[in-house]
């Protein structure tokens, strides 16, 4: 299911890193700087933390992250826009582009392979401290 070897998938995601830090630095031209540039922050975390899993625990668990902090973004209902939530969300759904697959399919791949992704603690303890700097 994910098409992309660790590699080539740290390769495009310090890509889109370093095109988050552009627009982290081109926030203070826009109409709203602030917004903006707490986007772009949010994005160059998320980055970092996927880079991270794929390095230490591989692209599985870098999926299994990403599909669990992505459904919990999604279920955080604003009727303001938030620029981290909004931020971290294209972020992950970069990450889904990257890999070639929607987060429906994903998780159900996870499934077919018996992966738990539903459940309190499917990341070990390097990964799990990644999660809880996202809360």
């Amino acid at each position: 299911m994910c098409q992309v070897e660790g590699e080539d998938l740290i390769r495009a995601l310090k890509r889109f890193k370093s095109l988050a830090k552009q627009d982290l630095l081109a926030s203070e031209r826009t109409n709203d700087p602030s917004f903006w540039r707490t986007h772009a922050e949010a994005r160059r975390k998320e980055y970092t933390r996927l880079i991270q899993l794929v390095e230490n625990s591989g692209v599985e668990k870098a999926c299994v992250y990403a599909l669990k902090t992505y459904k919990r973004n999604r279920l955080i209902n604003t009727k303001e826009r938030n620029p981290e939530q909004e931020g971290t969300r294209q972020a992950l759904e970069l990450f889904f582009e990257i890999i070639g697959c929607s987060p429906g399919r994903l998780g159900k791949w996870l499934q077919e392979r018996n992966v738990e992704w539903e459940g309190p603690d499917v990341l070990f303890e390097p990964e799990a401290r990644l999660v809880q700097e996202q809360l």
